[in-house]
């Protein structure tokens, strides 16, 4: 084989997914982070049946840990709705349980993804460990995790169970219950009124949330660390401006509405739904992990005059205190009103003997000049009437985006695009600023994974001697090392060195990836 051909053989072996970063070993010592991925990530298992694909760490022998494989689908609109094909589709989750229907493909697909914790993960497993008990022979997957701002590094290996292990591994890190009042989803679930009432929950070690209607989150308990558990929230308010009740989260659920999915997996909950008043195309996701939520806000509606995303919170959350990264002090949630400085935070901490909160706001957009800031209130005696939940405005904070919002409606033109994302970690009392803005730091530099083929194949023996050696990295060298400045010479320019040059360490990294020694 052609010495380039070689080379670039030994770069595929690695598909790097999310930007891999190069890194010494030292474990992960960020907060637990899920590690999400496509099955178009993982071409071995492509056609493995979902309940047969389990995930193994290593600590002196295998360990197995729970993995998730949720199945996704292009669904129409109109049947998400129970009103038959409306000739506007995308992809979403699958779910038997609700009128989007089983994935058209029960076996793990391009599309479907694979979630579990890199907080299972653990040191590389030795080149020539046996395979762990329960598992074929052939392909398997090994998951490199590195955290791009401390080098830390850890592993996860992927396999196909012989049929006798199950994927959660006997672990349960959430427990999430879509409870309906009315019964089952189908045929209960009124799609063109509601309100459609809930008793649903997310419960896990570290908190607790609840739901009484489709966008009606209305109770939230921290139980990490000794927290007292109680519930703090009021409401999770959904607004156009202050004291402007046309639109609530309460008229959002009395409108038109459907759920795509209520997933309850080991790894993950899943709640995702649309409907919103005249935004029948509005779409939220929730996804719960153990420590951890994402919320994801797809705006689809016609031009609007803005919108407020808040927490207001509950009388048991008194004597809490909240900050956001704009803030020179923290406010006192006391019903005592306050000055904060508004503006487009970075995260927000709120933190007591009730547990701490810390939550960070990204937007994926294309509208011009978008911009948002924040809003914050506390006052027992509010200047503003209260649309929903109790009297009072205790810590009332979030995200206002306060200027015009046009179209993001798929059926009108033009057509923009607007997507917020929150991020809620649970964490125990006690946590400040300072610990606000590390998670902070870490949500906007997730972790680097890379997949590779396991065992490793070292695919880097050009002298065909059955080994890696000087001789091999020498007509390597040779063949690239002469700093052409020409991209396409290279095919690793730019990817390890961040030049056109492969040099010693380059190539120690490739031969680091797959398990090849030098002698």
């Amino acid at each position: 084989m052609h010495r380039s051909c070689r080379l670039l053989a030994l770069h595929l072996v690695g598909v790097s997914v999310l930007g891999a970063a190069v890194a010494p070993a030292g474990g992960l010592s960020r907060a637990p982070e899920p590690v999400i991925l496509r099955g178009e990530h993982l071409p071995v298992l492509l056609g493995v049946e979902p309940g047969r694909i389990v995930a193994f760490a290593w600590s002196g022998g295998w360990m197995q840990v729970p993995v998730q494989i949720d199945e996704r689908k292009v669904v129409d609109y109109g049947v998400v709705y129970n009103l038959g094909v409306a000739g506007l589709a995308a992809e979403n989750y699958a779910d038997p349980a609700t009128y989007c229907g089983a994935d058209d493909d029960a076996e793990f697909d391009a599309n479907d993804e694979l979630a579990l914790m890199s907080s299972d993960a653990a040191p590389r497993a030795p080149a020539g460990a046996p395979l762990p008990a329960g598992v074929l022979a052939g392909p398997a997957i090994e998951l490199r995790l590195n955290d791009p701002l401390d080098g830390g590094l850890a592993y996860v290996y992927l396999f196909t169970s012989d049929g006798s292990l199950p994927p959660d591994a006997g672990a349960n890190y959430v427990a999430y219950t879509f409870n309906l009042l009315a019964g089952p989803y189908i045929p209960n679930y009124n799609t063109l009124a509601g309100p459609n009432p809930e008793d649903s929950t997310a419960t896990t070690a570290a908190y607790q949330v609840h739901f009484s209607d489709r966008w009606v989150r209305d109770e939230l308990n921290i139980t990490a660390g000794g927290a007292t558990g109680v519930d703090i929230l009021d409401r999770h308010k959904a607004l156009f401006a202050p004291g402007d009740c046309s639109r609530t989260e309460d008229t959002f659920s009395s409108g038109v509405g459907a759920f795509f999915c209520n997933i309850d997996g080991p790894v993950r909950g899943i709640r995702s739904y649309m409907g919103a008043n005249s935004g029948v195309l509005t779409q939220r996701e929730h996804h719960f992990y153990a420590e951890r939520e994402d919320v994801s806000t797809y705006l689809r509606v016609h031009a609007i005059s803005g919108i407020m995303d808040l927490f207001d919170y509950s009388p048991a959350a008194i004597g809490m205190i909240y900050q956001h990264s704009l803030a020179a002090a923290p406010m006192t949630i006391d019903g005592v009103p306050d000055a904060l400085t508004p503006g487009p935070f970075g995260w927000e901490l709120v933190t007591g003997p009730q547990g701490s909160l810390i939550m960070a706001v990204a937007f994926d957009t294309d509208i011009p000049g978008f911009a948002y800031t924040s809003y914050s209130s506390d006052s027992v005696t509010p200047p503003h009437p209260q649309c929903t939940g109790d009297a009072f405005e205790l810590g009332l904070s979030g995200v206002w985006i306060n200027q015009p919002i046009p179209n993001t409606d798929p059926l009108l033109v033009p057509l923009y695009h607007l997507t917020g994302r929150r991020t809620i970690l649970y964490e125990p009392p006690g946590r400040t600023p300072a610990d606000a803005a590390e998670r902070a730091g870490e949500l906007a530099a997730p972790l680097a994974v890379v997949v590779n083929a396991w065992p490793p194949r070292c695919v880097a023996d050009l002298t065909d001697d059955g080994r890696t050696d000087q001789a091999d990295l020498g007509l390597l060298l040779a063949a690239f090392g002469s700093c052409p400045g020409d991209a396409s010479y290279n095919p690793l320019a730019g990817r390890l060195g961040g030049d056109d040059c492969v040099t010693q360490a380059d190539l120690g990294v490739l031969l680091s990836d797959f398990g090849c020694g030098v002698d």
